[in-house]
Parts: C-alpha cells; structure tokens; sequence
C-alpha cells in the first residue's frame, strides 16, 4: 500500500476518504446489530418452545417405556423418532443462539475500533487544516502516549492498521472459514444420505457436530486474539497468561509461562508490540495439531526485552503455519520498525524454538 507524504493535498483526501468509510461501515455494523438482534430473539423462543416440547416427550418417552406392551411398534418407533428430532432440533437452535452472540460481540469489537480510527482520522484532518495556513509545514506525528516519549508517523499508524486486517483474514481464512467450508460439504452429504441409508446419516451428522464444535472453538480463540482489553491494566505476561489458558482449555495441551508480572517502566507502545508479537508466536507453534506442550519465557533486561516459545510435539520443523509466521510481511515490518531480531531453531522433530530480542532505548 502506498501513501501520500504528509503535509499534501493527497494526504489530506485518503484522511477524508478513510474517515468517511469508517462512518459508513458503522453505520453497516449498527444495521448488522439490530437484525441480530432480532435473529437472536426469535432463536431464543424458538429454543423455550423446543425445551418445552423436549420435555414434554421425554415425560412421554418414560410413560411408553414402563408400559411397552401397550404400544404398537410402529408408535414406539414414531415415538423416538420425534424425541430424537427434537433433541437435535434443539441442540441446533443452541448452537445458533451461541454462534449470533458471537458474531454480536466480534462487531462490536470491530465498531470500537472504527471509532477509534475515525477519531485518529478527523484529529488529523483537523490538524492539518490548521496547519496548512501556518508557514512552518513540518511532518506531523501522532503521539501514542504524552509519557512514553515514543512517536509514530501517521503512516505508520496506517499500515499496522492494514497489516492488523491482513493478518485478521488470514487466521479467519485458515481457521473458521476452512471449518466452515468443511461443514458445508458435510451437510450436503447428510442431505443425500438421509434417504438412502439414515444410520449413515446420522454417524454424519455426528461427526458435523464435531466439526461446528472445532468452529465455534476456533473463533471463539480469535475474538479473544484481537482484543486483550486487560493488557493496559495487568501488563504483558498477565495478559499472556490469560490468553494462554485459553488456549489450554481449547486445545488440552501443557504450556506454562514465566516471566515478570509487572511492566510499568516500558512505553505502552513497546508493551503493545511485545504482546502481540509473542501471542503471534503462540498462536503460529500452538495451531499444530500434534504440538503436546509450549512453554514461554518473557525476560526484561537492562538493554533489551526477550520473548521466547518454545514448542513441543512431533513433525514442528516442517509446520507450515509457522513458516507462513516467519515470512509473514506485516511480522517482518513490525520487527523493523523495533529494530528487534526474530530467531528459529529447531532441535530434531521433536522442538521448535522462537526468540524475538526488542532492543530498549
């Protein structure tokens, strides 16, 4: 992506057009909002009435069970079938109740951080139209902090904003839409098999629950990637720790995590970057399916600060996700603009290493 320099005509005009696309795209996620929110009200009731009518047939269920004899076959027959769609009637319903909550929660995720870069925006418009009539035209930087003493050129800013989307695509592409594309072609398959041969297709739609699980499970591990909204207030390795036993509860892997609880002494631009980069570590050894344990080491010392993950498991040297990591662009660029050093090894098929070194001052 190319941009203007600043203090021009052309900076000025992507600043508009970037502000104006952000109000529209509210505006899209609030209309987005409302028809969830009414899918998720209709969903609920339909989930109480199907609650009730699941009661209502087991109760049934109990009563032909202790009375067999009474019933024709046929009924018997007639009788599970309709507690049995039931159940899966209802379970479906959940799921979808789950799966809108979700996506409610992930836009308006994604509301706060348009508002966020429309603020950033009309600021800079404003202070650049304030100093187009000032002799003095040097580059203007925004400022993260008033105490960090770290500035960022505007552009900068603009470019981690598009690397942060990238690298946002990229996981939902590898991940839940993969997973999705997946459960499409297997309800197609159930929708054949359903006729033809119903124990089949019931052992598929077993495994399609399975497979929605594995969905629900990943994006739920990604919503909580792209906003560690505890970072600011407990630090880095706290937060890491977090994000860490998520991921254990996901994926029922060992891992553990050292490193100093406390981080008030390093500009919360350097805290953002470190997090993220080590979370991009984790997430790159720990997506591997045969990965059994990753441990993590956070060190702050005088000159420099070091992250480093080590994974354990079977087949790591030749894992894509973790080459796709080390040649990502976005990866590359933030670690330009620190001026820090990325380093991988691995010991036999049974290790891999990651090290980032970000030097301070």
């Amino acid at each position: 992506m190319v941009l203007p320099l600043p203090q021009t005509k052309e900076f000025v005009d992507r600043l508009i057009a970037l502000a104006d696309e952000c109000r529209s795209d509210l505006g899209e996620a609030s209309q987005s909002l409302q028809e969830i929110g009414l899918l998720v009200g209709q969903s609920t009731s339909e989930v109480d009435r199907l609650t009730q009518r699941e009661m209502s047939l087991a109760n049934r269920v109990r009563e032909m069970e202790a009375n067999l004899e009474s019933f024709a076959r046929k009924d018997i027959r007639d009788m599970y079938h309709a507690a049995h769609e039931v159940e899966l009637r209802l379970m479906m319903m959940r799921s979808q109740v789950e799966q809108l909550e979700e996506r409610e929660k992930s836009i308006r995720s994604y509301q706060e951080k348009l508002r966020i870069l429309l603020e950033l925006s009309e600021s800079q418009i404003k202070a650049e139209e304030q100093k187009a009539s000032q002799p003095d035209n040097r580059t203007r930087l925004l400022r993260r902090s008033q105490t960090s003493g770290v500035t960022i050129p505007y552009e900068e800013v603009v470019q981690a904003e598009e690397d942060e989307r990238l690298r946002v695509a990229r996981q939902v592409l590898d991940g839940p839409a993969q997973t999705l594309a997946n459960v499409l072609l297997r309800t197609e398959i159930c929708q054949q098999t359903m006729q033809r041969d119903p124990a089949q297709a019931q052992d598929e739609l077993s495994d399609l629950r399975g497979v929605a699980s594995n969905a629900l499970r990943d994006t739920r591990r990604l919503l909580y990637e792209l906003r560690p909204v505890v970072l600011k207030e407990i630090g880095v390795v706290p937060t890491l720790r977090r994000y860490v036993a998520e991921i254990v509860r996901l994926r029922g892997i060992e891992a553990n995590i050292v490193g100093p609880e406390t981080d008030e002494k390093l500009p919360e631009v350097l805290r953002v970057a470190l997090y993220r980069l080590v979370q991009q570590m984790i997430s790159a050894v720990a997506s591997e399916e045969l990965v059994t344990s990753v441990d993590i080491d956070v060190r702050y010392e005088d000159a420099q600060v070091i992250g480093r993950v080590e994974a354990r498991g079977e087949g790591l040297e030749r894992s894509q996700r973790i080459q796709r990591f080390l040649t990502d662009e976005s990866v590359r660029r933030r670690i330009e603009r620190l001026s820090a050093d990325l380093q991988s090894e691995s010991a036999g098929s049974q290790m891999y290493r990651l090290t980032v070194v970000i030097p301070l001052g």
